[in-house]
């Protein structure tokens, strides 16, 4: 008798209401923006929504067919090749606020890079899944990871777009170091990441200032709240503005042009600031469930793919979630990473609802 397949429904209702939640948040955080740029009020909101409801066929859709058949290597060339296509195309593109990110087609626009992380812990799946007893030779596992990992990531560091590349970086040197590398090999890797990320730092002044302004707001907030304007002191003048139980949803003030891109990559301080710490602290909640609910799909995996496939878009989804919020309270540098399934954006919201629908396929088919 075939055994009936069963999703986790717990993981599938927290990624549904996250995603239902960002969609209001982000009607309240971009109402002045949409009223600005496009004389609308509800136009991010509704644009959103419309985001929401293809989101939700394609997590359905990376749940109908068995994860296996993502291990086919030649369907790995394929999606590779589309890639580096999309990620040439965009440097094609015309800049916008200073980055190649888009590809527009029609009155949509899709940024490559988004996509580029899921095929990431694809990609290293099935390197894992196939080569762990050569896990720490160079020749036969970590050269051919660096060599694909690297080309990809170059091209998205040069658009420019240096945190989705500490993401990808980051996901695939921990999916490893659960593989088994050894002490040595995580040094040697660890020290390439770092000098790595120091050199992308000093090549681009922008990014220098975003490093100073950190450490300027940490050592003197006080400044910052009189209006050295950045957007790390206006993000935390909103959440520190709203208490334990925040101002109201929709009654936020810090999102009328005092922070910037609050309805994407700085939408957690609109939670802060009209939810409260309460409001704030039951989101942390949510994406510590999908890390739980991840970590038990992944150890319940039928196989070593599907196990470094869960844990790779756990990962994917976890630590993106938490590197955004952790900017937004001063935890962290300013990165330009959305916050999964909550900020405006169809290229973050589809590829975070393809992530689940992958977590959700693995869960369905473990013991």
């Amino acid at each position: 008798m075939p055994r009936r397949v069963v999703f986790d429904h717990w993981l599938f209702f927290t990624v549904a209401l996250l995603a239902i939640f960002g969609v209001f948040i982000v009607g309240s955080a971009s109402g002045y923006m949409a009223m600005s740029d496009r004389g609308d009020p509800t136009a991010y909101l509704l644009r959103q929504g419309a985001f929401l409801v293809l989101g939700m066929l394609m997590l359905v859709g990376a749940m109908s067919f068995r994860y296996q058949r993502l291990s086919s290597k030649p369907l790995l060339l394929g999606l590779f090749a589309v890639c580096v296509i999309s990620l040439l195309t965009v440097l094609a593109m015309p800049a916008i606020n200073g980055a190649s990110r888009w590809i527009p087609i029609g009155p949509l626009r899709l940024q490559p890079s988004e996509f580029v992380k899921i095929f990431s812990v694809i990609f290293m799946s099935y390197m894992l899944s196939r080569r762990e007893a050569v896990l720490n030779e160079a020749r036969k596992f970590l050269l051919p990871c660096g060599i694909v990992l690297g080309l990809l990531c170059y091209l998205i560091v040069i658009e420019p777009d240096l945190g989705s590349v500490v993401l990808i970086g980051g996901i695939a040197a921990t999916m490893t170091f659960v593989a088994g590398l050894k002490w040595k090999n995580v040094a040697i890797v660890m020290a390439l990441g770092a000098v790595l990320f120091v050199a992308m730092i000093a090549i681009k002044p922008y990014r220098q200032d975003r490093i100073h302004d950190y450490f300027d707001t940490l050592i003197d907030p006080s400044l910052k709240a009189a209006g050295a304007t950045t957007q790390l002191g206006q993000s935390l003048i909103a959440v520190g503005s709203g208490g334990v139980g925040g101002v109201g949803f929709g009654s936020g003030q810090q999102k009328a042009f005092f922070v910037s891109d609050t309805h994407t990559d700085f939408i957690f301080s609109v939670v802060g600031e009209e939810l409260g710490m309460i409001g704030a602290i039951t989101l942390l909640g949510a994406y510590l469930l999908i890390f739980w609910r991840g970590l038990r799909t992944a150890a319940r995996a039928p196989d070593r793919f599907g196990f470094y496939l869960a844990l790779g878009i756990t990962l994917l989804l976890v630590l993106q979630s938490l590197v955004n919020m952790c900017v937004c309270l001063g935890l962290l540098p300013t990165k330009g990473l959305t916050l999964p399934f909550i900020s405006y954006g169809g290229s973050s919201l589809l590829a975070t609802m393809t992530s689940a629908g992958l977590l959700l396929n693995v869960s369905q088919q473990s013991n």
